[in-house]
């Protein structure tokens, strides 16, 4: 994608110039219209970057948001079936290219992880390393600079996934439910400034206070009810982001 990019700038740059040579510099009416079709190749170029970090991460995270929801439906053929994809976005090179070596290795090692967990049908520890994966992916992106917006986006998906998967447990460390909260409000607050619809930021500003005192009174049916609306509520952020 990389050298594709690169003859397109080059081509561009290219007819620019010709066409710049056979048009007097004096001419003003040429030097405004060059200008502005210089601003517009940055724009379009810009574009371009935006729609294939966009894929990109979404080709990257699909698997493991199905392998969550999977595992927390206790669906061991689709589980099966899901693992095989992800076996081969891992031995791909679009994985080891698109995020920073020290993740890369984390996310290899978690994905032989899930491999053992399958066998032991530990449906909870399959969508909590599958969190796990998919947050290192989103948080260690090396095109985040092109996709801002859907990173923090990313993050809110994520808080829901992850609260799922640690109240599907046995036990529930509440405090630590506490801290993912928190951690995933620094988004929210990322990107309420660009939000136009006051009920969707009246709608997520309680959303968060209502998780929090879920947390604090325990209660564990209430916080799946808050975590599953969460990942309906960041359905509709993202239509107006």
């Amino acid at each position: 994608m990389k050298n594709f990019k690169y003859v397109t700038i080059a081509l561009l740059f290219l007819t620019s110039s010709l066409i710049a040579q056979s048009v007097p510099d004096s001419d003003e009416g040429w030097q405004s219209y060059r200008a502005l079709l210089q601003i517009q190749e940055k724009s379009e170029e810009k574009a371009e970057a935006k729609q294939t970090a966009l894929k990109i991460l979404d080709t990257l995270l699909s698997p493991f948001e199905d392998m969550i929801e999977y595992a927390l439906d206790k669906n061991t053929q689709d589980v099966e079936n899901r693992y095989k994809n992800i076996q081969e976005l891992k031995t791909s090179k679009l994985l080891k290219k698109s995020i920073n070596a020290v993740a890369y290795q984390k996310v290899v090692a978690d994905i032989d992880k899930i491999q053992t967990l399958i066998k032991t049908q530990n449906y909870s520890d399959i969508a909590l390393v599958s969190t796990s994966i998919f947050k290192s992916i989103v948080n260690n992106f090396n095109y985040s600079e092109y996709v801002v917006n859907q990173i923090h986006i990313e993050n809110l998906d994520g808080i829901g996934f992850e609260l799922l998967s640690h109240l599907s447990k046995g036990s529930v460390d509440y405090a630590q439910l506490q801290s993912i909260i928190n951690e995933a409000k620094k988004s929210w607050m990322f990107l309420r400034n660009n939000i136009k619809d006051e009920n969707l930021i009246d709608t997520f500003d309680l959303l968060f206070k209502a998780l929090l005192h879920a947390t604090i009174e325990h209660d564990r049916e209430m916080m799946k009810m808050l975590a599953l609306m969460d990942l309906s509520l960041v359905d509709v952020l993202e239509k107006q982001i």
